[in-house]
């Protein structure tokens, strides 16, 4: 019999500034437009060389929920290199955008160079409007825990699918014990759940520490495919089905 878990991030969080070492400040040159009128919004645009710098079609990071101003999210940056990107408040290079000001910093002078990621992978963007702050962190994930083959001292590595656009694994749990999602193999960026069993960030520079959080379990022994699902800014995923 198959049992699916599925649930919906819900994040509540206050900014904390982010450490340096995630921080990435060489410009590099990107397209340019000054902004000629601003726009509100609660998602900003990640367009890059990674998908040919059209906004239009670039993936977004989101407000953080009553916290106006502060974005957070995944990209999936393709290709060899420094990725460059850049955020833009609406899909099109007529309203702001947002380059590089050095110092972990950005700015909307639109002749701005673009932000720079050091090479491909799978990025945790912040951007702080507030502050004209931003970070980009490649992350790994895994699951750790004592319900997993490597307990809490080995981390047990998923897999990303591009197209999916999910981390998975299969892996034989154990239902006495329990474990959580983590990025790197360090507790830094890390997520367990809430009562209702909400994904929620334990860890994370960008948001306060959540010491009122649960690991996840298995119903029973047995093969599972774990996956974890960040494409969708704001509203994280995760799911446990029994093979």
């Amino acid at each position: 019999m198959h049992k699916i878990m599925r649930v919906t991030l819900g994040v509540s969080a206050v900014f904390l500034v982010t450490s340096a070492s995630t921080v990435l400040s060489d410009p590099t040159p990107a397209p340019s437009a000054s902004p000629t009128e601003s726009a509100t919004t609660d998602a900003l645009y990640v367009p890059g060389a990674y998908q040919d710098w059209k906004p239009a079609s670039a993936p977004t990071i989101k407000q953080v929920s009553d916290k106006p101003g502060m974005f957070e999210g995944y990209v999936n940056f393709t290709g060899e290199g420094e990725r460059p990107f850049k955020f833009t408040n609406a899909p099109d290079w007529v309203h702001t955008n947002y380059g590089n000001a050095g110092d972990g910093k950005f700015n909307t002078d639109g002749q701005a160079g673009g932000l720079t990621a050091p090479g491909p992978g799978y990025y945790e963007l912040t951007a702080d409007l507030n502050k004209n702050t931003w970070t980009a962190t490649k992350t790994d994930w895994s699951i750790v825990g004592d319900a997993t083959p490597g307990g809490w001292d080995n981390d047990t590595k998923m897999t990303y699918d591009p197209e999916k656009q999910v981390w998975t694994v299969v892996v034989a749990m154990k239902q006495a014990g329990a474990f959580k999602f983590r990025a790197n193999g360090a507790w830094k960026i890390d997520f367990g759940v809430d009562n209702s069993n909400n994904l929620q960030y334990a860890d994370n520079p960008f948001f306060t520490y959540n010491p009122n959080l649960k690991g996840l379990t298995v119903p029973a022994d047995g093969s599972y495919t774990i996956t974890l699902d960040l494409h969708n800014s704001g509203n994280y995923t995760y799911s446990v089905v029994q093979n």
